[in-house]
């Protein structure tokens, strides 16, 4: 039993949360992006689910990387390990996914709910980019997947100043398919999928293909510059400088 998820079926729906433990705002560690990508793997596998829902807590959807994770990592390491290869694995996930984001979704944890086919926030929920702060860049596919969403405007005002968007403006701009409270969040999420899963599961396949060749027919070349540079910026001093910085402060507040 992974302590980081909790898998229940409703229906042809395998929802998997996030469950904020062992740290509340589910950074996303190799043992959760792991934990994640089985869980994907089982929901492709059960011929019983036809969509998928993930979600996190009420306040995280997930923080994005583990800093302390990242903190170790070299830039040769990065690339000769193929970092975060697990999450294009689930990103290629072979079923329908519903992101369910409340509370914060930052950083890596906003592009993990960028890759599914579909995002239903919150309205209070807070997205954002803040990489650029501590001194690293979005190496998910964040700044890829704004841009066709949003256009390069919002995506430049949230790498480059860190702009936190919240989830009714998420939906104005494009970004989720809808906006609800909180409270709502996971129910009109589960209830989506359903609505997804009473259809023709071969038209649904093609249609996601159909979907994912017009709006990221191009992405892979632009996602290996963006990982490739991603790993790089992981060298540099100011990198070092800030993110030792920023855990240094997150202990200090514990």
């Amino acid at each position: 039993m992974n302590e980081r998820l909790e898998i229940s079926t409703i229906g042809a729906v395998r929802l998997i949360r996030m469950t904020g433990s062992p740290r509340r705002g589910n950074p996303l560690s190799q043992d959760l992006i792991g934990g994640l990508l089985e869980a994907v793997i089982e929901g492709e596998e059960d011929k019983a689910v036809r969509a998928i829902v993930l979600a996190g807590t009420d306040t995280h959807f997930s923080v994005g990387a583990d800093l302390h994770e990242v903190d170790r990592m070299t830039a040769s390491e990065a690339i000769l390990d193929d970092w975060l290869d697990e999450f294009d694995r689930i990103a290629a996930a072979r079923k329908p996914m519903i992101a369910a984001v409340r509370g914060h979704a930052v950083g890596g944890g906003f592009e993990l709910a960028l890759t599914c086919d579909l995002m239903i926030c919150a309205d209070d929920a807070r997205l954002s980019l803040p990489e650029t702060g501590i001194g690293v860049i979005a190496g998910q596919g964040g700044t890829q997947r704004i841009i066709q969403l949003a256009g390069k405007a919002i995506a430049a005002d949230m790498i480059l100043t860190g702009r936190v968007v919240f989830g009714d403006e998420a939906c104005q701009l494009g970004i989720a398919a809808r906006s609800v409270p909180s409270r709502e969040v996971i129910e009109e999420s589960i209830n989506i999928a359903s609505a997804i899963a009473e259809r023709s599961p071969e038209a649904i396949r093609f249609s996601r293909e159909v979907l994912r060749e017009a709006s990221e027919g191009h992405l892979r070349q632009s996602m290996r510059i963006e990982r490739l540079l991603a790993s790089v910026v992981l060298d540099t001093q100011e990198r070092k400088k800030r993110v030792g910085e920023f855990l240094d402060k997150s202990r200090k507040s514990k």
